[in-house]
């Protein structure tokens, strides 16, 4: 045998061996992607089954659940049926009515009652801001208009009585640290006693 005809067999050979693999991955490429897609047929089915039977629970408990509905009405029927429970069902809405009207007539005449305070309150509560203003304002006037500075510029002649009583306005009102601060340290130091 030449050469070249030993060539050409050994090219046949592997051409029709690579023919046949190649065959082989088509034929499994095909097989593969026949599963896969197999695969998400059976799931779709499945869940289709599932499905199915679901649904036919659902209308399964529906109707037994219209069975009970049809059985307690039933017994509920009879029970008022009984001329007990009638009294006692007409009694209880005659109460209910009894309460909701007694209830709302309270509610009137405690808002009344509380309209009556109402404008009182307001009133007094205009004369104590009035009160405690003119108090601020007799000790030193203009306080509320006054800063912290100006407010502890004047607190140097004040006697003890009145430095307590600005205490006590700056706390309810403004509060500012500084006004309080002086005033703490004034009331700590003894009045000076003059013989």
């Amino acid at each position: 045998m030449s050469k070249n005809s030993a060539m050409d067999v050994d090219l046949r050979d592997v051409q029709e061996k690579v023919e046949g693999s190649v065959k082989q991955a088509q034929d499994l490429g095909r097989k593969t992607m026949l599963a896969t897609v197999g695969m998400w047929g059976m799931a779709y089915d499945k869940a289709q089954e599932m499905w199915k039977s679901g649904m036919e629970l659902v209308d399964k408990a529906e109707k037994r659940g219209e069975e009970i509905e049809q059985v307690w009405t039933k017994q509920f029927d009879k029970l008022q049926e009984n001329p007990e429970v009638k009294k006692v069902v007409v009694y209880v809405e005659d109460q209910v009515d009894v309460v909701s009207k007694n209830s709302k007539s309270v509610v009137v005449e405690v808002e009344k009652f509380l309209a009556q305070f109402q404008s009182k309150a307001e009133e007094v509560a205009k004369e104590v801001a009035i009160k405690v203003e003119s108090i601020a304002d007799a000790v030193v006037p203009g306080y509320d208009d006054l800063s912290a500075k100006d407010v502890v510029a004047k607190l140097g002649d004040l006697p003890r009585a009145k430095l307590l009583e600005i205490r006590e306005y700056e706390v309810k009102n403004k509060n500012r640290v500084t006004v309080l601060r002086e005033l703490d340290v004034m009331l700590e130091t003894p009045e000076t006693v003059t013989i």
